[in-house]
């Protein structure tokens, strides 16, 4: 894996966003990010999603936070995936920030992006928003590493 860097918080705009390079193809990255039985070998413990079209709704579910809902809301495969997601609480996600990933083939690596957006959302308290932001910043440090290093050991 070649790594452009961590993730970095704009808290002006209330966004994380991190770019990796994979050493897998575009289509697998895609699969990894869409399909339920891929996403749940890197992020949490179980995902359900209803389908792969927008508006669809499904729930990404970790044993340390509990479930998180989510609504499909940009689906063009094999470039772009995105879904808004909340907590339990939220299940119309009012609250919710929207994750989006880009993918850009480069020989037989891919090179991803993920940016979340929303936080302004989140509360009402800046404090509140900022601690959202640090929070999935460090979340998606974590959570990309465990992506590539699934993506890197299934291909060895």
């Amino acid at each position: 894996m070649t790594s452009t860097g961590q993730a970095i918080v704009d808290e002006g705009r209330y966004t994380v966003s991190r770019t990796v390079i994979i050493d897998a193809t575009r289509d697998r990255v895609w699969q990894a990010l869409t399909d339920p039985e891929h996403i749940a070998k890197w992020f949490g413990q179980r995902a359900v999603i209803d389908s792969l079209t927008v508006g669809a709704r499904g729930v990404f579910s970790w044993d340390e936070h509990g479930d998180m809902p989510l609504e499909i809301i940009e689906v063009d495969e094999p470039d772009r995936f995105g879904y808004r997601w909340g907590q339990a609480d939220d299940p119309d996600l009012i609250r919710g920030t929207d994750v989006r990933f880009a993918l850009r083939e480069l020989g037989g690596s891919t090179e991803l992006t993920v940016v979340e957006t929303g936080f302004d959302r989140v509360s009402n308290v800046e404090s509140e928003r900022r601690d959202a932001l640090e929070g999935n910043r460090q979340g998606w440090n974590a959570e990309l590493d465990e992506l590539v290093a699934y993506l890197e050991a299934k291909a060895a």
